[in-house]
Parts: structure tokens; sequence; C-alpha cells
């Protein structure tokens, strides 16, 4: 049946490493986390640690999905300030009023 997967493909059982497999294959080891695999690491069959991938930024990954794309000058800022509406509600407080009136 086979190990099971998460979303992007990867074993949810996370890989085994003794600490010498550590220390003689660290840069394969590590390559492995950063394609998302998780390591677990032993020290004479206990598990000692676990080595997981940094969890990306929704931003990075709607960048690499191609559902955005970044800006071409990353210098880029408003040239204007934010406009101040008159009036003394916000609009979230609007919104509650209004569903409170809708309710009753």
């Amino acid at each position: 049946m086979g190990a099971k997967k998460n979303l992007n493909g990867k074993d949810l059982e996370p890989l085994s490493f003794g600490v010498r497999e550590l220390r003689q294959s660290a840069s394969q080891i590590l390559d492995q986390v950063k394609e998302g695999s998780v390591v677990e690491i032993t020290e004479h069959g206990i598990p000692v640690a676990r080595l997981v991938p940094i969890a990306r930024s929704l931003y990075e990954e709607f960048v690499e999905a191609g559902f955005i794309t970044p800006a071409s000058n990353p210098e880029w800022r408003p040239t204007k300030s934010p406009v101040k509406l008159k009036g003394t509600k916000c609009a979230s407080q609007v919104l509650l009023e209004m569903r409170a009136e809708a309710r009753y």
C-alpha cells in the first residue's frame, strides 16, 4: 500500500538517520530537508532530534504557483499617505450594528 504522503507528495513518516550517518552525509540529508522531507536523528536507535523544513510564507508559495507576480521594482512605495475618512465609527463597528439589527 505504500507510505502515507502529505499534499506535496512527501512521506509523512520521517526519514531516520543515526548520528554517524548525519556526520558523514550532512549535505545530502539537508538537501532532503530542503525538499520537504522530515528527518529524525537517532542515537543508539533512540530518536533525539528532528529536522524539519522551515515553513515558507504564503507569499512565496503564491509566487511559485504563479498566482501572483512579484513587483518588478522592489523599491516601489506608495506616494500618497492613506486617506482619512470623516466619521466616528469604524467599518467593523458599523458591520456589527448591521448584523445586530438584522437579527432582531
